[in-house]
């Protein structure tokens, strides 16, 4: 499975690019907006892979969370193939999808064309509370942060909540103390 593409842009198409790797074979990987590259220059794309009987279709992304976003979006949302959720990605970027799926606003999306409301409605309501974990794996997180984020988590705190109160704490303490002094930031919430 292809996970990553690095090349040169040899053919800029519609709604795809033609990368051109090192060893001669080119790939097509289609992308929310072709108009933002330029033919000759290097690119490195992280890529959603998408077999079916008739062929294998890549779809690209410049950022990896644009790419779990976009395999969210068609696994979780029935009826949303992965040409209409390159649609929406041509509409929004990244954050403003996802401004809109925090917040319910189901009637922007149907901007989109081949978006109805019934569809809309299903983006918004069954991506809610997946895009609070999204967001949560967006922070990194040094090694011993990670560990404490994790211990957070089983003891029944979720994710954000865990990263948020994480990403501004000092790894030189002791895991211990860390998740002690994460329990008590959380408390006094």
């Amino acid at each position: 499975m292809i996970a990553l593409l690095k090349g040169n842009i040899s053919e800029i198409n519609e709604d795809s690019l033609i990368i051109l790797l090192n060893n001669g074979i080119g790939f097509e990987v289609f992308v929310p907006h072709p108009d933002n590259f330029e033919v000759g220059k290097d690119v490195s794309l992280y890529i959603y892979e998408q077999v079916k009987d008739d062929g294998t279709t890549l779809y690209g992304f410049i950022e990896k969370h644009e790419k779990e976003l976009f395999k969210l979006i068609i696994k979780k949302v029935s009826g949303i193939g992965a040409k209409t959720a390159l649609g929406i990605f041509r509409h929004f970027h990244k954050d403003k999808l996802v401004d809109i799926i925090k917040k319910g606003n189901y009637k922007e999306l149907r901007t989109v064309p081949g978006i109805g409301e019934k569809t809309a409605k299903r983006i918004v309501i069954e991506l809610g509370g997946e895009i609070e974990n999204l967001l949560a794996k967006e922070t990194h997180l040094s090694e011993k942060l990670q560990v404490a984020k994790d211990a957070l988590i089983s003891l029944g705190y979720n994710a954000s909540q865990a990263t948020k109160v994480l990403k501004n704490m000092d790894d030189s303490d002791s895991i211990e103390d860390i998740i002690k002094k994460a329990i008590k930031k959380i408390s006094n919430e």
